[in-house]
């Protein structure tokens, strides 16, 4: 896993996506961490937090909402 910045790390654990966030593949998480990592001021970057915390947790609801594919027995 990628290193995580404190202030992403306490965001996903009070948001409960420390987890999903962990499960995302590397390419993912680097992503994320470039794209908050980039902003400037320190008012854009809490933003770029809130909006990835927000991201992220339509995609683990997206993911879970998904049906499961089994395969039919015959």
């Amino acid at each position: 896993m990628t290193n995580i910045p404190k202030d992403l790390s306490d965001a996903l654990k009070e948001s409960g996506l420390d987890g999903f966030f962990a499960d995302c593949a590397g390419s993912h998480q680097r992503e994320y961490l470039k794209w908050i990592a980039e902003a400037k001021r320190p008012e854009t970057r809490k933003e770029r937090i809130r909006k990835a915390m927000k991201m992220l947790s339509d995609k683990r609801a997206e993911a879970t909402a998904r049906p499961k594919k089994h395969a039919q027995r015959r």
